[in-house]
Protein backbone atom coordinates (compact mmCIF):
# COMPACT_ATOMS: atom_id res chain seq x y z
CA UNK A 1 0.00 0.00 0.00
CA UNK A 2 1.59 3.74 -1.03
CA UNK A 3 0.78 6.84 0.57
CA UNK A 4 -1.75 7.97 -1.28
CA UNK A 5 -3.85 5.09 -0.21
CA UNK A 6 -3.05 5.29 3.27
CA UNK A 7 -3.83 8.96 3.18
CA UNK A 8 -7.67 8.05 1.64
CA UNK A 9 -8.13 4.51 4.57
CA UNK A 10 -7.74 7.60 7.27
CA UNK A 11 -10.73 8.53 7.14
CA UNK A 12 -12.83 5.65 7.01
CA UNK A 13 -10.49 4.48 10.09
CA UNK A 14 -11.56 8.24 11.64
CA UNK A 15 -14.78 7.05 10.93
CA UNK A 16 -15.21 3.94 12.49
CA UNK A 17 -13.45 4.85 15.48
CA UNK A 18 -15.70 7.15 16.00
CA UNK A 19 -18.77 5.18 15.74
CA UNK A 20 -17.25 2.59 18.10
CA UNK A 21 -16.78 5.13 20.68
CA UNK A 22 -19.80 6.56 19.89
CA UNK A 23 -21.21 2.66 20.85
CA UNK A 24 -19.15 2.57 24.01
CA UNK A 25 -20.12 5.47 25.53
CA UNK A 26 -23.85 4.76 24.99
CA UNK A 27 -23.48 1.57 26.32
CA UNK A 28 -22.29 3.19 29.65
CA UNK A 29 -25.30 4.78 30.15
CA UNK A 30 -27.67 2.33 29.63
CA UNK A 31 -28.66 1.29 33.60
CA UNK A 32 -27.82 -2.77 34.01
CA UNK A 33 -31.17 -4.68 34.02
CA UNK A 34 -29.98 -7.73 35.12
CA UNK A 35 -29.14 -6.67 38.46
CA UNK A 36 -30.51 -8.90 41.70
CA UNK A 37 -32.21 -7.27 44.22
CA UNK A 38 -29.51 -8.58 47.06
CA UNK A 39 -30.91 -11.05 49.59
CA UNK A 40 -31.52 -10.18 52.94
CA UNK A 41 -29.50 -11.19 55.83
CA UNK A 42 -29.72 -14.73 56.95
CA UNK A 43 -28.47 -15.88 60.55
CA UNK A 44 -27.56 -19.38 61.29
CA UNK A 45 -28.35 -20.90 64.73
CA UNK A 46 -26.43 -23.93 66.31
CA UNK A 47 -27.32 -25.57 69.53
CA UNK A 48 -26.10 -28.71 71.64
CA UNK A 49 -27.33 -30.82 74.03
CA UNK A 50 -23.97 -32.94 75.96
CA UNK A 51 -23.54 -34.41 79.48
CA UNK A 52 -23.60 -30.39 80.63
CA UNK A 53 -26.92 -30.23 79.60
CA UNK A 54 -28.30 -27.73 77.33
CA UNK A 55 -26.18 -25.09 75.21
CA UNK A 56 -29.02 -23.29 73.57
CA UNK A 57 -28.35 -20.74 70.83
CA UNK A 58 -30.38 -17.41 69.97
CA UNK A 59 -30.93 -14.31 68.02
CA UNK A 60 -32.40 -10.94 68.52
CA UNK A 61 -34.68 -9.87 65.35
CA UNK A 62 -36.21 -6.38 64.31
CA UNK A 63 -39.28 -7.45 62.54
CA UNK A 64 -40.95 -10.96 60.83
CA UNK A 65 -38.92 -13.97 60.09
CA UNK A 66 -38.87 -17.21 58.36
CA UNK A 67 -37.35 -19.96 60.33
CA UNK A 68 -36.08 -23.19 59.21
CA UNK A 69 -35.08 -26.20 60.88
CA UNK A 70 -32.03 -27.11 58.98
CA UNK A 71 -30.29 -30.19 60.84
CA UNK A 72 -30.98 -32.28 64.04
CA UNK A 73 -28.61 -35.31 65.00
CA UNK A 74 -28.69 -37.14 67.64
CA UNK A 75 -25.68 -39.89 68.86
CA UNK A 76 -28.60 -42.44 69.57
CA UNK A 77 -29.25 -44.58 66.99
CA UNK A 78 -33.43 -44.86 67.18
CA UNK A 79 -34.08 -41.14 68.57
CA UNK A 80 -35.54 -38.29 66.27
CA UNK A 81 -34.42 -34.93 67.29
CA UNK A 82 -35.76 -32.05 66.00
CA UNK A 83 -35.47 -28.52 66.49
CA UNK A 84 -37.59 -26.77 69.77
CA UNK A 85 -38.19 -23.00 68.57
CA UNK A 86 -39.00 -20.00 70.43
CA UNK A 87 -39.63 -17.08 69.17
CA UNK A 88 -42.39 -14.18 68.56
CA UNK A 89 -45.46 -15.85 67.81
CA UNK A 90 -44.53 -19.40 68.03
CA UNK A 91 -43.16 -21.66 70.96
CA UNK A 92 -42.70 -25.66 69.58
CA UNK A 93 -40.83 -28.18 68.20
CA UNK A 94 -39.82 -28.26 64.31
CA UNK A 95 -39.01 -31.15 62.87
CA UNK A 96 -35.78 -31.36 60.16
CA UNK A 97 -36.74 -29.19 56.76
CA UNK A 98 -39.97 -27.40 58.47
CA UNK A 99 -40.61 -23.59 58.53
CA UNK A 100 -42.53 -21.03 60.85
CA UNK A 101 -42.39 -17.34 60.34
CA UNK A 102 -42.09 -14.99 63.20
CA UNK A 103 -44.82 -12.29 63.93
CA UNK A 104 -42.15 -9.67 64.98
CA UNK A 105 -39.34 -8.09 66.89
CA UNK A 106 -38.13 -10.45 70.01
CA UNK A 107 -35.60 -13.11 70.56
CA UNK A 108 -35.18 -16.29 68.47
CA UNK A 109 -33.65 -19.44 70.63
CA UNK A 110 -33.17 -22.23 69.55
CA UNK A 111 -32.30 -25.71 71.44
CA UNK A 112 -32.68 -29.62 70.59
CA UNK A 113 -34.95 -31.58 71.09
CA UNK A 114 -34.93 -35.31 71.28
CA UNK A 115 -32.80 -38.61 73.41
CA UNK A 116 -28.56 -38.34 73.63
CA UNK A 117 -26.29 -35.84 72.96
CA UNK A 118 -27.81 -33.98 70.26
CA UNK A 119 -26.74 -31.03 67.94
CA UNK A 120 -28.90 -29.36 65.94
CA UNK A 121 -29.00 -25.82 63.34
CA UNK A 122 -31.42 -23.36 62.27
CA UNK A 123 -31.44 -21.08 59.90
CA UNK A 124 -33.00 -17.27 60.65
CA UNK A 125 -33.98 -15.08 57.31
CA UNK A 126 -36.91 -12.85 55.79
CA UNK A 127 -40.16 -13.80 56.44
CA UNK A 128 -41.52 -15.55 52.76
Amino acid sequence: MNMRQHLQALPSVRASAFVLLALASFSLTIPAGAQRARPGKVTSLQATTDKEGSHPASTEITEAKNITCMNAVSETPSAKPACRIVAPGFAGILAIGKSVNATGAGTVTLTCSGQGFLRCAARVSDAK
